[in-house]
């Protein structure tokens, strides 16, 4: 006799289901994930907690790393820091009179033997009245032109072609031409 349809149907479906996802004795409570992990792998979100560290060890020692280099970099130019020359650099541009500023470019050329290749120090040393300070400027502009940009060079240049007008020393005035005619600065 034929077992019965129902019967029939019965086995099928638990054969499938042992197929799908085995039978209970090959299925035993270790080889089967947990809950937490099922999760886990569904949600690739990394807010939960039981999640893997957004930063791993490699990455912050990389941070810690290029931090603790940025700072020693800082030390090592406060270590080379010209704080003298910068307090005499402060002080000159920020003379409010003549005087001071005389006085400021006096103490920067004793200290230092002679102006920086800075464009707005020498902008401020061509206020300078004494015709002999004059002369050390115009030399240090000499000297700083050609690594200026072209901005500070046009400023240097109508400055000094200013001043040029108001001296009555010829060996400034001609420095100053010369400086003029060789970057074609018309008078």
């Amino acid at each position: 006799m034929a077992p019965p349809k129902k019967d029939m149907e019965d086995r099928i479906d638990a054969k499938r289901d042992t197929a799908r996802h085995g039978d209970r004795a090959s299925r035993s409570r270790d080889d089967r994930p947990s809950w937490r992990e099922l999760d886990r792998k569904r949600d690739r979100s990394g807010s939960s907690d039981q999640g893997e560290p957004l930063e791993t060890t490699r990455d912050k020692d990389r941070y810690q790393t290029a931090a603790a280099q940025k700072a020693l970099k800082g030390e090592l130019e406060g270590l080379f820091r010209d704080t003298a020359g910068d307090a005499l650099r402060d002080a000159l541009l920020g003379a409010d009179d003549r005087v001071a500023l005389q006085e400021a470019i006096d103490a920067y050329i004793d200290s230092k033997g002679g102006l920086p290749a800075d464009a707005d120090v020498l902008e401020k040393a061509l206020d300078v009245r004494s015709d002999r300070t004059l002369r050390t400027v115009v030399q240090a502009i000499a000297g700083a032109l050609p690594d200026c940009g072209d901005e500070q060079r046009k400023v240097l240049l109508l400055k000094m072609r200013n001043k040029k007008r108001r001296t009555f020393d010829n060996k400034v005035s001609k420095a100053i031409q010369e400086l003029l005619d060789q970057y074609g600065v018309q008078d």
